[in-house]
């Protein structure tokens, strides 16, 4: 059992933006040297027993599009970007998730993601550079959205995933964090280019 333990909490240095070769890798990026080390510890940015990665950015490999759970949770919880690990607060916030929109009973609906949000700049950043987001632009298929409002989920596991995960068979165990959009507004690649407000403007959803 691990509940005595807690996820190691990275300082502020280690939030400097790492590279391989010319491609600034997300914050929440896991690498190889992390990789195959759950277990189960207190999170220090959700307060409870959660999966954890083993703590060691930068070492090997980055692996894009599988997230270090920790670090995922840090950026989601606290507010911060996803490519940089700076505040979002005060800042255009922007979601580049496939997610998309469900109904939720009585309050409406929602867009629910796993991929925490970035800065304005940082998500120009990001289409530049990331494989799988180059393929979205070539496809048509790239979501770019602005968000006013939004708020903080926490996944629980099952018994069964966290047995797969960690070795052990547990329940209440939190996954990843999730960020649910409340408000927002669907823009497109020009007006992450542009910085024009009104430029690539479709659709405003907001739940009342």
């Amino acid at each position: 059992m691990a509940d005595n333990t807690s996820c190691l909490l990275p300082s502020s240095t280690s939030r400097e933006i790492l590279r391989w070769g010319a491609v600034s890798v997300p914050y929440a990026a896991l690498w190889s040297g992390e990789q195959g080390r759950m277990h189960v510890a207190k999170c220090p940015h959700a307060g409870v027993l959660a999966v954890c990665d083993h703590e060691a950015r930068g070492t090997g490999k980055p692996i894009f599009g599988k997230p270090h759970m920790t670090r995922q949770r840090e950026l989601i919880i606290d507010q911060r970007c996803d490519l940089c690990a700076r505040p979002l607060a005060g800042r255009t916030k922007v979601s580049l998730s496939h997610a998309t929109f469900r109904v939720s009973g009585a309050e409406g609906g929602c867009i629910m993601q796993v991929e925490p949000l970035v800065h304005k700049d940082c998500a120009l950043v990001c289409v530049q550079h990331c494989p799988s987001l180059k393929r979205d632009i070539d496809a048509g298929t790239l979501f770019v959205r602005q968000v006013h409002q939004h708020r903080v989920q926490l996944a629980l596991l099952t018994a069964a995933a966290v047995e797969e995960f960690c070795g052990e068979r547990r329940n209440g165990i939190v996954g990843h964090a999730k960020v649910e959009l409340q408000r927002w507004t669907e823009r497109d690649l020009r007006w992450l280019e542009a910085g024009n407000l009104n430029i690539g403007e479709k659709l405003v959803r907001s739940r009342k």
